[in-house]
């Protein structure tokens, strides 16, 4: 029979829900962020993040030659771009057909390097080549498969686009990941030559041009590149949105970091609370001892004890010095938002004008399927890192707080291990990289693990005192 003062009472059940949901929104954001820049890296096609993309701001009052043109293209690549992978697209939409069946569609006009750059997936057949420039094809995805023909055996097939005739080369399997869900447009994507759309919808134009990188650092030297080769077009790169992704990969992975930082700092505190203690029960035992021994007395009658206390003293302190080693990292800012002075109230004040007039110019501004997932992702990892930050650990030690059972230590681990297969198999569930970092999954639980014995220890002292 289990002893009374043992049961658990049902006044506590509320304190463990929230422990446990604190728990869970821990593990959760641990490995949902590690796999937030492999899920991006994924999107990026065979370049992954090692690319930087110009967007043109199709605001009302910018002129339409702003936008690129196929001559602009061929420039590029064979003088300022030229040893660069490039990709270039224009966007629009029409009605598919095929006999008498219809549905809306996203079109794509592309070149052929088109599927580097973007996850494409084929299920069947293949990309559009070079020497399909001048051709009627297509490449479907499955949703517009299935939309016209009830199935995804369609290559060889036709589609009418623009009243013609388009010969099916490939068919693009659908990401149903949570990312793809929550940028998809509701209707299929049909990809064709760039050439060809140009021709076909009279008001369609180059709007966007992705470049692959050479350089993986913070430094702005694929930025500067890719603005002198909009320059040598006669282009403004101030009508257009730059994306460097490597920029954006490393501002994702910051995000995890913090969280790790802020994981380790919880563990500091604790092992500085322990390391605190050890010192004052050291001192206490030399001031007892001193009393009534001159301290070589007390050194040769205790020497045992004092070398293990000691022992452990210089293990807490190296154990917070390898922590401090594990979540350290250089918080990047990007340089233009760096003043050169911290106090200088016009460059704050230039800041905030040139963001409020920047998402005025994009007003009416379309941003491109790669663009789309990018601040998909980025909304994820900043409610990603919020819920961490300001819900997780709160949750967490207020659940921990009100819970006054010695049970505490145990039920933990049994939360812990459940949070954290719950984790990964929501990972698999919304189609996400499963990408777990052994070292990070291990700093939340040592936190959690150094609070909990932390909180039992002075509850223990409390008791004997």
């Amino acid at each position: 029979m289990k002893p009374a003062h043992l049961k658990p009472d049902k006044s506590a059940y509320p304190a463990y829900f929230m422990l446990a949901l604190g728990l869970l929104v821990l593990t959760w954001s641990t490995v949902l962020g590690s796999s937030l820049p492999a899920k991006l890296a994924n999107l990026g096609g065979l370049h992954k993040t090692n690319k930087i993309t110009a967007t043109w701001l199709s605001s009302s009052h910018q002129p339409e030659a702003a936008s690129f043109t196929l001559k602009d293209m061929r420039q590029l690549s064979q003088y300022n771009l030229r040893d660069y992978d490039l990709a270039y697209a224009v966007e629009a939409s029409t009605s598919a057909a095929y006999q008498k069946n219809q549905s809306p569609a996203q079109v794509l006009g592309v070149n052929d390097r088109y599927d580097q750059f973007q996850q494409i997936n084929l299920r069947s057949g293949s990309f559009l080549t070079f020497e399909q420039e001048n051709q009627q094809v297509a490449v479907i995805d499955a949703d517009l498969a299935q939309a016209l023909f009830q199935n995804c055996n369609v290559v060889g097939l036709e589609i009418e686009l623009y009243g013609r005739k388009f010969k099916i080369v490939g068919v693009a399997g659908n990401d149903r990941s949570l990312i793809e869900t929550l940028a998809d447009k509701g209707y299929g994507t049909v990809y064709i030559p760039a050439k060809m759309l140009l021709e076909l919808e009279a008001d369609s134009r180059l709007t966007s041009l992705a470049v692959a990188t050479k350089d993986a650092g913070t430094t702005g030297r694929n930025a500067a590149v890719l603005e002198k080769a909009l320059a040598s077009i006669g282009q403004d790169p101030a009508s257009y949105k730059i994306i460097d992704y490597n920029l954006a990969g490393r501002l994702m992975e910051q995000a995890n970091l913090l969280c790790n930082f802020v994981a380790g700092m919880v563990a500091m505190i604790m092992l500085f609370g322990l390391l605190r203690r050890k010192i004052r029960d050291i001192n206490h035992f030399c001031r007892l001892g001193l009393r009534g021994k001159y301290w070589s007395e007390m050194i040769k009658a205790d020497a045992a004890r004092l070398a293990l206390s000691m022992a452990e003293v210089l293990a807490l302190v190296a154990v917070m010095m390898l922590l401090w080693k594990l979540i350290r990292f250089s918080l990047y800012i990007a340089p233009e938002n760096i003043p050169d002075e911290l106090i200088d109230v016009s460059f704050w004040t230039d800041l905030m004008k040139k963001g409020i007039q920047t998402r005025m110019q994009r007003a009416g501004y379309i941003a491109p399927p790669g663009e789309v997932q990018l601040n998909v992702l980025n909304t994820i990892r900043n409610w990603n890192l919020f819920l961490n930050i300001f819900l997780g650990w709160p949750l967490f030690l207020l659940g921990l707080y009100q819970t006054q059972l010695l049970g505490e230590k145990l039920l933990c681990s049994v939360f812990l291990l459940a949070a954290l297969s719950l984790g990964a198999a929501l990972l698999m569930i919304i189609k996400m990289p499963p990408v777990i970092e052994t070292g990070e999954v291990l700093l939340v639980f040592s936190s959690v693990f150094l609070t909990v014995v932390t909180k039992i220890g002075q509850k223990v002292r409390g008791h004997t005192c």
